[in-house]
Order: structure tokens, then C-alpha cells, then sequence
């Protein structure tokens, strides 16, 4: 496997630490295929190029994204990126989960963005989200 790439601490929000159980998860042996979603800490480059975007499209709020759907076939969410981000003003060490949609590109009043309370919530419906996407899939085949 190639190295794990979780962003360098001074581009990070000061106090802002990844949940324990996003870190163990990607340093285990057994990464989950959760497709349509992949991992951002496989990929620097795309990790770097979206967490800037995020960072011009909302600067007071920052978002770290840490996982990506970019379904080329145009299955889900008619080919366009959606990302899965971390709230980078959450200190706690269990931060929110946002999602930025590429096919939504107005700014969403932040109050009322849809979020998960934390990773492992985000885990549990990116498998189920994974499970049906992989069954209608297999029916489209």
C-alpha cells in the first residue's frame, strides 16, 4: 500500500485532530471497500486539491474532506464529485461530518447543512449507502 496521507499539521485548523477511529481504520489491514465512497488519505494530490477548494468556498467555515465520490460512469449523483468532510473548527476530537456536492454549487446556509455527528456514524451509512449502490449496480449489469 502506498503512504497514508493525513495532511500536514500547519495547514490543519490550530486544535483540530482527526477522530481516533478514522486514524485506526486507515493505518489497519483491512481498508473497507465502501464504493461508490474511496478514502482521500490514499490519494494526496486529490486530498490537497480539495481541501483547498474547500477552504476558498468556505473560509470561515473550514472543512477537511476525507472521503470522495467521483463516480465517472455517471451512476450516482449524475457523475458529480461529492466529498465527505471533517469540521475543522471541531475540537473535540470527534468532529461533525459534512458533505460538499459539486452538483449543488450554491452556498448553503451552514445552519441548516445536513451533517453526521461524527466518523463512525458516517461509516455506518457510507455502508449502507456502499451496499445499495452496489446492488443496484449489479441489477443496471
Amino acid at each position: 500500500m502506498s503512504k497514508l496521507f493525513f495532511y500536514d499539521s500547519p495547514i490543519l485548523p490550530a486544535g483540530f485532530s482527526f477522530p481516533k477511529h478514522y486514524l485506526e481504520l486507515a493505518q489497519g489491514d483491512d481498508i473497507p471497500d465502501l464504493e461508490p465512497w474511496g478514502f482521500l488519505f490514499l490519494n494526496m494530490p486529490g486530498s490537497l486539491n480539495y481541501y483547498g477548494a474547500m477552504l476558498q468556498k468556505y473560509p470561515d467555515n473550514p472543512l477537511i474532506p476525507f472521503a470522495i465520490i467521483n463516480d465517472k460512469s455517471g451512476f450516482y449523483n449524475g457523475g458529480y464529485v461529492v466529498l465527505a468532510c471533517f469540521d475543522g473548527d471541531d475540537k473535540s476530537g470527534d468532529p461533525k461530518v459534512y458533505f460538499h456536492d459539486y452538483s449543488n454549487p450554491k452556498r448553503v446556509d451552514w445552519a441548516d447543512r445536513y451533517f453526521l455527528p461524527n466518523f463512525s456514524e458516517w461509516l455506518r451509512v457510507a455502508g449502507e449507502e456502499s451496499a445499495r449502490y452496489k446492488a443496484e449496480r449489479a441489477e443496471e449489469e
